[in-house]
């Protein structure tokens, strides 16, 4: 009897002290839920303005359409009114939208003038890049009045100009008093692609120099045949003195005779 009492002793004391061991290496006890763990939200990015390009420019219609007013910015657009309006100002277009550009007399309501734009070279049909601001309207229709910091005419960078290939030159003397005479150039685009592109025409003493040139897209897919043209030049041929002139076009060379002083007399 002793004996098993002891025994159940022994065993109670055993399971006690197990079961301490497991509480206290947390094996026994209430279950902690796992760990999830929490995303910080990102915030959205910031919207960026439309623009036409790398360059930042805005077209007229963009610009309008999502008025940023009292803030420099560049816009861009075709030149059309210069010369036309009773202001110092010409209409920029596209997509059928309008702005009127001022280059003078934009004087703020402190009195302060800013200073005039420069508008040599540009001419209407021209394509401008404009920089300046959109005026805030004091109306109750959106303002199209932008004055401009500076105004940069944009030049195809896409096309490639030459000396046009003149093979032949005929002079010809019309019948008229004062004599007026033609300069007719004749020669060969080597694509279909190739046009004539300008004529400029000089005297220097007795000698008249026309250059002719030509341009044609630098990326296009041309047809490689030789295209005959012809171009027909005014010299003007007023004023001169009886005697014999060159005609230089393109290094193409010939003469005429004036037999007589080529003066208009009333």
């Amino acid at each position: 009897m002793k004996t098993t009492k002891k025994k159940f002793m022994t065993g109670l004391t055993v399971i006690v002290t197990t079961v301490a061991v497991l509480i206290s290496a947390g094996c026994v006890g209430e279950k902690t839920p796992p760990y999830v763990p929490t995303s910080t939200p990102t915030p959205a990015p910031a919207p960026t303005p439309t623009t036409t390009g790398s360059d930042g420019t805005l077209s007229v219609s963009e610009l309008l359409d999502s008025p940023v007013y009292e803030t420099e910015v560049n816009v861009h657009g075709d030149v059309s009114a210069l010369g036309e309006l009773f202001c110092p100002c010409f209409a920029l277009t596209s997509d059928g939208k309008r702005l009127e550009v001022w280059y003078y007399m934009m004087k703020e309501d402190g009195g302060t003038e800013r200073p005039a734009v420069s508008v040599e070279g540009i001419e209407n049909g021209d394509q401008v890049v404009v920089t300046g601001e959109l005026r805030s309207s004091t109306g109750t229709a959106p303002s199209t009045t932008f004055w401009a910091s500076n105004i940069e005419k944009i030049v195809a960078e896409d096309a490639a100009a030459n000396l046009a290939n003149v093979n032949d030159i005929e002079i010809l003397l019309l019948e008229s008093f004062p004599v007026q005479i033609r300069a007719v150039a004749r020669g060969e685009h080597p694509d279909s692609c190739t046009k004539v592109d300008k004529v400029a025409t000089r005297r220097e003493g007795d000698t008249f120099f026309v250059t002719i040139t030509t341009s044609r897209p630098a990326d296009a897919m041309c047809a490689q045949v030789m295209t005959p043209f012809e171009e027909v030049v005014a010299l003007d041929a007023v004023g001169l003195k009886a005697g014999v002139y060159t005609v230089d076009v393109n290094g193409m060379g010939d003469t005429f005779e004036l037999q007589t002083d080529n003066i208009f007399e009333k």
